[in-house]
C-alpha cells in the first residue's frame, strides 16, 4: 500500500498538496498528496481531492505521449489522493535563470514555447506556467511539472490566460530578463503552431493584451 511507504523528506507543503521525496520499489519518487480541507464536508472533500488527483495524473500520462518531458506516473492512489511519480533531478528554472547567459535563456525559452504550444494545440491548459514549475536537468533537458491546475480547453481565452500568467511571472520575478525570455518563448510558441498549420496564434497573442486591460494581476512567484 502507498500509505505503508516511508516518505523520507518533505519537499514542499502547499495549500492544496504536499510533496514528499522517497523511494518506491527501488525508484526515486515524489509522492504528491492532496491535503484534506476541514472546512469542506468530508464526502465532498474526498470527491474533490479524488477528481483532482485523477485529472492531474491522467494529464501527465496523456501529455507524455506528445513527447513532452513530464514526470512519469508510477501509481495513482485515489483513496489517499496521492500520485507517485518519478523524481526529476535538476534545478528549478526560477533558481538558475539569472545565472544563464542570453544564448541559454533564448534556447530554453524557445523550447518552452514549443512545449506549451504542443499542449495548447492538443487541448491542454497547464494552468500554472511559472519558472518554479520548469526543471532543467543536468543534461539540459526541460521538464514541465505540477499539473494540479490542468484543464482541457480549446478556447483562445484559456490559452491566452495560460501565457499571461507566464508573462506576469517573468515581469514580476525576473524583470531584467523579461524581454529576452518572453520574446524567445513567443518565437518557439509561434513556430510550433506554424508547423502544425494552425492559424490561431495571432488571436491568442492579441487576447493577452485584452486580458491585461481588464486589470488582472498576478503576484510575484514566491513558492519554494
Amino acid at each position: 500500500m502507498i500509505s505503508d511507504v516511508k516518505k523520507e523528506k518533505i519537499i514542499r507543503k502547499g495549500a492544496e498538496a504536499s510533496l514528499y521525496y522517497g523511494h518506491w520499489f527501488g525508484k526515486e519518487v515524489i509522492f504528491k498528496y492532496r491535503i484534506p480541507k476541514k472546512y469542506r464536508n468530508e464526502e465532498l472533500d474526498n470527491k474533490i481531492r479524488t477528481e483532482r488527483t485523477l485529472n492531474e495524473a491522467r494529464a501527465l500520462i496523456k501529455v507524455k505521449n506528445y513527447g513532452i518531458n513530464v514526470p512519469q506516473v508510477f501509481e495513482i492512489d485515489s483513496n489517499n489522493s496521492t500520485i507517485i511519480m518519478k523524481y526529476i533531478q535538476g534545478d528549478k528554472l526560477k533558481d538558475i535563470l539569472s545565472d544563464l547567459d542570453n544564448d541559454q535563456k533564448i534556447k530554453y525559452f524557445n523550447e518552452i514555447g514549443r512545449v506549451i504550444a504542443t499542449l495548447h494545440k492538443n487541448g491542454h491548459i497547464h494552468g500554472d506556467i511559472t519558472t518554479s514549475n520548469i526543471i532543467i536537468t543536468p543534461d539540459e533537458e526541460i521538464f514541465l511539472i505540477d499539473f494540479g491546475l490542468h484543464e482541457y480547453s480549446d478556447t483562445i481565452e484559456d490559452k491566452s490566460v495560460d501565457l499571461h500568467l507566464l508573462k506576469r511571472v517573468l515581469i514580476s520575478s525576473h524583470g531584467k530578463d523579461y524581454d529576452v525570455c518572453f520574446n524567445a518563448f513567443l518565437n518557439g510558441y509561434k513556430s510550433e503552431y506554424n508547423k502544425a498549420g494552425l492559424s490561431e496564434y495571432n488571436g491568442i497573442i492579441r487576447n493577452i493584451e485584452a486580458i491585461e486591460t481588464r486589470g488582472r494581476y498576478i503576484k510575484s512567484d514566491k513558492r519554494l
